[in-house]
């Protein structure tokens, strides 16, 4: 329901300001990488966060400013995660070898909705730029899919986001900053830099059958993110 209010505010913005040459719409798309980050200080020294496919699509609405400046207005789909490694064998007593190295990937679904102030360093017809800003990022869906030699097969499971010590996963406020170019005022190309907090989140279906002793937290780092994106204005 957000994502739909989301993206109805900025086509309602663009029937409005239809006409005026300062005010541009359009689409934006990326592709890039997130999720990288350091272990919890009880892991394996051979246990690593590495960086898994990230994804956007979404629209912008822009406005000039004086002195060269742009406000941008995004709402965009976004597809994060990471991948989490531990490169160290474990026993396996049942059969007395050592298990392959257990492999978790992680996936979160958000909506993201910054703000940005962009400065075009020079007047021309490829006009070179950078850009910050930041904005809410709205969680819809998380995941993790595992493996290892004790469970072969692939295994899955949602994150339940209802539980309160998840909720803070929900929200969150990211900041971003950005450098590009911008192509006759229609297509702009740009690498981006998000980075937000790392939040703790237990995979545990039921919250009150998690006391003392139950599985640790885990860290997310799924608003760590590097995007190189495309944009295209059809207005005006």
């Amino acid at each position: 329901m957000k994502s739909l209010v989301l993206f109805a505010i900025f086509t309602t913005q663009s029937i409005v300001c239809f006409g005026q040459s300062d005010f541009s719409f359009g689409f934006k798309g990326g592709l890039g990488y997130s999720g990288w980050g350091k272990t919890l200080p009880g892991d394996s020294p051979a246990a690593v966060y590495s960086p898994t496919n990230a994804k956007a699509l979404g629209i912008f609405a822009s406005y000039k400013l004086p002195y060269r400046l742009r406000a941008t207005a995004e709402a965009s789909f976004l597809q994060t995660g990471s991948r989490y490694t531990n490169e160290s064998a474990v026993s396996n007593s049942i059969v007395g070898a050592p298990s392959s190295p257990a492999e978790v990937t992680y996936k979160v679904s958000r909506v993201y909705a910054p703000i940005r102030i962009s400065y075009d360093i020079l007047k021309t017809k490829v006009t070179p730029f950078v850009s910050w800003g930041f904005g809410p990022s709205f969680v819809q869906q998380a995941s993790r899919s595992y493996r290892n030699d004790l469970s072969p097969n692939e295994q899955s499971e949602d994150l339940n986001l209802e539980v309160s010590y998840n909720n803070q996963l929900r929200l969150a406020f990211p900041m971003t900053s950005s450098v590009g170019v911008r192509i006759f005022e229609r297509l702009t190309l740009d690498a981006s830099l998000i980075l937000g907090r790392k939040f703790y989140y237990r995979f545990q279906a039921d919250e009150t059958v998690c006391y003392e002793g139950c599985a640790p937290p885990e860290l997310s780092h799924n608003n760590r993110v590097i995007m190189f994106a495309a944009a295209y204005s059809i207005l005006p």
